[in-house]
């Protein structure tokens, strides 16, 4: 690779020392790097503000802010500056961090002094393909910018039809990004493989020809079904970039051209075609278009016949045709119905529909007018309104029985909807008393009084009341009458009879279920009072004042448990029981979203009346009334003070834990690093010992660290495959000559990278303690698994002990191992205890292990076991 001269380097890292040895190292690399050193982030972003770098190498763990958040910093102004993270706390989580926050590489601190040439070689790769980049880039963005500007379809494709480059018009019209276009096929937007095949054979033919090829008129259907038509010129094109032939195509989309042809043609078509008379007069009122429907109802011989002539000629009345033009100039359209008049002299009744035809500006350039013969129709209007009165009758009673009474003659008569209702023939002929006595016998009084007022003093009665038919069933009715007078004098009455038996039936059913729903509130209601009071958790309802929740109720234990009496609760601001802290996150936010219809979760700190913190997980939901209108919310707390104690414990553990890994590591390899050099300078026999004394020092510390932070629960247990994970240790431990047989081959719930320490500990410690050809087997138990080998084994009388820390039958063991492994056992909730191998080695069998075969981990009890 070529060398990159003149090449700044800023290096960022807490440890003065390490800071100093680094930039001594890379300053001597073939004077290639000018070094500048900062001990934190805050002192590296002063020293990028003032000059230029070309490259920015990191430590991870700094006070104030670590090597992601000093990344995440950089990149917000030096999107594409080199930056490498060059760290001692190397670990999946934290690659995987920097990764996600767009570092360049990643290198993690080591013993010895190559691994700084591993470090200038990855400065100066990044280094080296960010000024390609830049110069690269820059020329695509100018070609980019000129063939985006332009209107036509622009795009260039390899031999396989793949797009090697499309501006925005050719996007647009495939209906997708250029990002996406770039890099697919036709196959991939176009819908229609009859249209995919005539591109690739278009495009074959200009690559294998060597010549230009115009297509005058081709389509383009996208996946959403729209379909483009495009005039194309395709010519050979040879990429710079890639190797292979290539077709550059230009094309202009000509598919509202098309339309507007075939829109004029269809308008044609349809004018010619059309049932109805179509005249188009200029604005001085003269016919200059009509079709042949119009010349057949107006009685002209031809087209030509009758264009030229004064549209006011076809109206009998002149005057109304200028009503009409007024109302267009006014309006822009008008309907109406006039008396026509034919060329011959005669008439007719026609309807038209009158507007303004504009030009593409929309100014007006005459008038448009479409006429329907109606003269039939009027007819017929003529006869319908002569049986308008018989017919509105008719459509009143429609389901409704008649009936009239002539108290001249005495006479009573039905329809045949009365004498259905009553259950008799139409050859029964009532009386007056014969009607009456079909009412039921507690309503007669009713009707007999009705009917007295009516035919004597010329009241009108509307009832309902009962009936019982002539087969003897009782029907409900709607009864009316009205008297009909001649010269003043009541000659007799009319009126209406309904069966409407079905509808009281069915308001006594709605009064029934509404009795037994208010039962059923009111029993509810008392279940809902004994599991508000008897929930297992801080209750209470509120509703909102000024955006401020007050507390229209509690259970018992919300008030007991902040010592107050619940009625001296109720009326109160719920924010008066908040530390302030809680109050005040309370009241800006958390509130105003229960009231938007948010569901909260989210942890509260309540304030008991003798001024004591208690931590609780706070659920919030919406109370609504019936119309979905949100009145206030349901609030209930769970105490979880103790759980956070615990979990502030572990958080100082792992803080201890980083600080230990900090504080040690750093000088422990500044102390390598020195050694290395001292090597290389002189030869001593006391080196070799202090070479061993380091990696023995960096070997206790990875193993505490370890083992202070195995001391939590397993919280993101997964399926893990067993086989799998023991294979994968069995590679990461050195085994020499050590054979290893599985024997299982279940999943189990577990902590995939912790489970790996647990095999890797026992393998290394069957290798370590063994022969050099030990055999190790992993087998599986019922409720569980075994690791065993045929070592010399663990005398019965230090088996309890061997899981201490610090216990070792080596003197070159930290004695950590095995507390470990019993450390993370526990952890998941499984025991571990050592029995004799089969030939006589050690056997460490895992029990009360729950083999799983499902997709999901098992669900959690704890309302807070998510957080």
């Amino acid at each position: 690779m070529t060398e990159t001269p003149g090449t700044s380097v800023l290096h960022v890292d807490d440890d003065p020392a390490l800071a100093e040895l680094t930039a001594e190292m890379l300053s001597g690399h073939k004077a290639q790097f000018t070094v500048e050193t900062a001990t934190n982030a805050s002192e590296g972003r002063d020293r990028l503000a003032t000059r230029s770098f070309d490259c920015i190498v990191s430590d991870y763990d700094m006070p104030g802010q670590n090597g992601i958040e000093f990344l995440e910093t950089v990149r917000e102004k030096h999107p594409n500056l080199p930056f490498i993270l060059y760290t001692g706390k190397g670990s999946e989580a934290v690659a995987s961090d920097a990764i996600a926050a767009g570092v360049t590489d990643y290198l993690q601190k080591e013993s010895g002094t190559s691994q700084y040439t591993v470090l200038a070689n990855k400065i100066r790769n990044a280094v080296e393909r960010y000024r390609q980049q830049e110069r690269a880039q820059a020329t695509r963005d100018r070609l980019r910018q000129i063939i985006d500007l332009l209107p036509q379809l622009v795009f260039v494709k390899d031999e396989g039809g793949e797009f090697l480059l499309a501006n925005e018009a050719t996007a647009e019209a495939y209906g997708t990004t250029v990002s996406d276009l770039e890099g697919a096929t036709d196959a991939d937007f176009a819908d229609s493989e009859a249209e995919i095949e005539q591109f690739r054979a278009d495009d074959q033919a200009v690559i294998e020809s060597g010549e230009p090829k115009h297509v005058p008129e081709e389509s383009l259907t996208t996946e959403d079904g729209e379909t483009r038509l495009l005039e194309t010129t395709k010519i050979p094109y040879d990429p710079v970039e890639t190797t292979g032939d290539a077709v550059l195509g230009i094309s202009m989309d000509i598919t509202e051209r098309k339309e507007r042809e075939n829109m004029l043609r269809r308008y044609q078509y349809a004018f010619e075609s059309a049932l109805s008379g179509i005249a188009i007069t200029d604005l001085d009122g003269e016919l200059i278009d009509v079709n042949s429907a119009f010349v057949d109802m107006w009685g002209y011989d031809s087209t030509e016949d009758a264009i030229g002539r004064p549209a006011v000629n076809m109206w009998k009345h002149p005057e109304q045709a200028q009503s009409v033009l007024e109302t267009i100039i006014e309006r822009g359209r008008r309907e109406d119905e006039l008396e026509a008049l034919r060329a011959d002299g005669s008439t007719f009744y026609a309807r038209g529909v009158n507007s303004y035809l504009t030009d593409s500006d929309g100014d007006p350039i005459g008038v448009i007018a479409s006429f329907f013969d109606i003269t039939d129709r009027k007819e017929r209007e003529a006869e319908l309104e002569r049986k308008q009165e018989f017919l509105e009758q008719t459509q009143n009673v429609a389901d409704v029985g008649g009936w009239e009474l002539d108290l001249r003659t005495d006479s009573l008569r039905w329809t045949d909807e009365v004498y259905r209702i009553h259950g008799v023939g139409p050859e029964f002929e009532p009386t007056v008393e014969d009607a009456l006595a079909f009412y039921h016998p507690e309503d007669q009084a009713a009707i007999r009084d009705a009917v007295e007022r009516v035919t004597t003093a010329g009241e009108p009665y509307d009832l309902e009341l009962r009936i019982v038919t002539a087969d003897d069933e009782v029907r409900w009715v709607s009864t009316r009458g009205e008297p009909r007078y001649e010269d003043g004098e009541i000659v007799g009455v009319r009126g209406t009879f309904q069966d409407i038996t079905e509808r009281i039936e069915r308001e006594q059913e709605l009064e029934e279920k509404t009795a037994k729903l208010d039962q059923l509130a009111t029993k509810y209601e008392r279940q809902y009072r004994t599991l508000f009071e008897e929930a297992p958790v801080m209750t209470a309802l509120t509703r909102p004042e000024n955006g401020q929740p007050i507390i229209e109720d509690c259970n018992s234990q919300f008030a007991e448990t902040l010592g107050y009496d619940a009625e001296a609760m109720i009326g109160r601001g719920l924010a008066e029981f908040y530390t302030p802290e809680a109050a005040e996150r309370m009241l800006s936010q958390g509130y105003s979203q229960a009231l938007d219809g948010q569901f909260t979760r989210e942890k509260r700190e309540l304030l008991t009346m003798d001024g004591e913190r208690i931590e609780t997980l706070l659920r919030a939901v919406p109370r609504r009334r019936a119309d979905g209108e949100i009145i206030g919310t349901l609030a209930m707390y769970i105490d979880i003070s103790e759980r956070e104690s615990v979990k502030r414990a572990n958080e100082r553990l792992e803080e201890f834990a980083s600080v230990v890994s900090h504080d040690l590591r750093n000088p422990l390899n500044v102390a390598t690093g020195r050694l290395e050099l001292v090597a290389e300078e002189c030869d001593s026999d006391h080196l070799s010992d202090l070479e061993a004394a380091l990696d023995r020092m960096e070997t206790l510390i990875d193993d505490l660290l370890t083992l202070a932070r195995e001391g939590k629960d397993v919280t993101d247990a997964q399926p893990v495959d067993l086989s799998t994970v023991v294979n994968g240790c069995w590679e990461n431990v050195e085994t020499n000559q050590a054979r290893l047989i599985t024997d299982i081959d279940r999943n189990v719930y577990a902590d995939k990278n912790r489970l790996k320490q647990v095999f890797e500990n026992l393998f290394r410690n069957s290798v370590e303690h063994g022969r050099a050809d030990v055999t190790v087997t992993v087998g599986r138990l019922d409720d569980g698994f075994y690791i065993e080998d045929d070592g010399p084994g663990i005398p019965s009388d230090e088996r309890d002990t061997v899981f201490e820390p610090g216990y070792s039958q080596s003197t070159d063991g930290t004695g950590f191992g095995l507390s470990i492994v019993k450390r993370i056992i526990t952890a998941h909730g499984w025991q571990i205890r050592i029995a004799d191998g089969t030939n006589g080695g050690a056997r460490f069998e895992i029990t009360n292990v729950e083999f799983v075969t499902v997709q999901g981990p098992p669900s959690s009890a704890d309302p807070a076991a998510d957080e």
